[in-house]
């Protein structure tokens, strides 16, 4: 078999690895690609958009990309009661996951606000009603992969740090187990699709991890991972972090998926014909 020129660099804070025919080719494409995104999205960045969301409010025009994206955050949003949002930034911020990445939570962790009191999407506009630190964390490197695999043709294999796209032959990836990583849960096969996956210890701190819940303030304790293949990065990456909340059936009831679930006390729950967990006691 003969193998696919590969790319690999380091952008949005994690690794990635590029395999596909015209990748080497691609590389300027790629980098503006990415550097768009980070430039929109990226709330470590002094110049970028959501940094001057944060800082007054005011009306922006939304790339149709964008507007996507958005439009499956209000997804996600209400199909977890809130629970999933992109105004847990602030929250991120008192907790210690900052620019400085000083890890350090401050005294007071302010609650997110709700969606409707500060944004209003509206076509083409999102307008911030007052000032905001967004974090679109839960499908944004997601959103990212996608963006990537349209400036590649044929078949490709997008790698960054876990979260998977394939398209072509199938690839059977591993379910890392968080708690051991000599260890595997299961394993994915993915055919054009996407695999991502969501780990309490993937950025943890302290008493902390990066998926708070609003409602109690607190990150969550019962559920250690979740891992989704669905048809896109965007919605598998954004549906990993949904698991964390939402009973499947509520989201399965609009939109076609296959997970996997490693609880607390080892229990693992999983759905779909492209998924085999190792853990005894699986329960589909």
């Amino acid at each position: 078999m003969t193998q696919k020129p590969s790319l690999e660099f380091e952008a949005l804070g994690t690794h990635w690895l590029i395999e596909c025919a015209d990748s080497t080719k691609k590389v300027k494409r790629i980098h503006e690609t990415i550097e768009t995104v980070d430039k929109t999205w990226s709330r470590f960045r002094d110049d970028s958009v959501v940094a001057d969301m944060a800082r007054r409010a005011g009306t922006h025009i939304l790339t149709r990309d964008d507007k996507v994206l958005l439009d499956w955050y209000r997804f996600l949003y209400d199909k977890s009661d809130g629970q999933v949002t992109p105004l847990i930034g602030q929250t991120l911020v008192d907790a210690g996951y900052d620019a400085q990445y000083s890890l350090q939570p401050h005294a007071i962790i302010r609650t997110p606000q709700q969606w409707d009191d500060v944004l209003v999407l509206k076509d083409n506009n999102l307008t911030i009603k007052k000032p905001a630190l967004l974090d679109v964390g839960a499908a944004g490197k997601g959103h990212a992969i996608d963006l990537v695999a349209k400036q590649l043709s044929g078949p490709c294999c997008i790698d960054a740090s876990g979260d998977i796209l394939v398209r072509g032959d199938p690839m059977r990836i591993g379910l890392q187990d968080p708690r051991d990583d000599t260890r595997l849960v299961g394993v994915a096969t993915v055919t054009n699709a996407s695999l991502c996956g969501s780990a309490i210890n993937q950025r943890s701190w302290g008493d902390w991890h990066h998926i708070i819940n609003p409602k109690t303030m607190q990150p969550v304790r019962d559920i250690i991972a979740t891992w989704v293949i669905a048809d896109t990065a965007m919605y598998a990456d954004g549906l990993a972090t949904a698991l964390f909340f939402v009973k499947p059936d509520v989201l399965l009831s609009a939109i076609n998926f296959q997970y996997c679930v490693l609880y607390q006390d080892g229990t693992v729950r999983y759905a779909g014909e492209d998924i085999e967990v190792f853990i005894e006691g699986g329960q589909q």
